[in-house]
């Protein structure tokens, strides 16, 4: 059981904290895993995915490195079983969607997650 994220802010529903189980932890356990960069966390500063250092570095990155990258990430994930993704990089607005499925101990679980840095 995790405590639930609305907007990346933790849930209240008539003042209580709400929590999710199952598919729907396991969904936003990997959201949150991609919207966490590399050296953000103080406590951990190896947890993360590299956007600045590796995947937005330059103007042209390397789309099949890069989802190399964010398959390990996720398959790092607890309950995640397998991971088949789709990235979307648009050069000029450096942004990155990265969308697919994941195999999981709950099931299949689509997902998508929007990635930008402002140049």
């Amino acid at each position: 059981m995790d405590l639930k994220l609305t907007d990346y802010d933790l849930d209240l529903t008539n003042g209580e904290l709400s929590f999710v189980t199952g598919r729907d932890a396991i969904a936003q356990d990997v959201q949150m895993s991609l919207r966490t960069w590399l050296g953000e966390t103080v406590y951990d500063t190896t947890a993360g995915v590299p956007w600045l250092q590796v995947i937005f570095k330059g103007k042209n990155p390397n789309l099949d490195s890069v989802k190399f990258i964010l398959e390990q990430n996720i398959l790092r994930r607890p309950g995640v079983t397998g991971v088949e993704l789709t990235l979307d990089f648009d050069r000029d607005a450096r942004v990155l969607n990265v969308s697919g499925t994941l195999e999981s101990i709950e099931g299949e679980i689509d997902f998508s997650e929007l990635i930008e840095v402002t140049p």
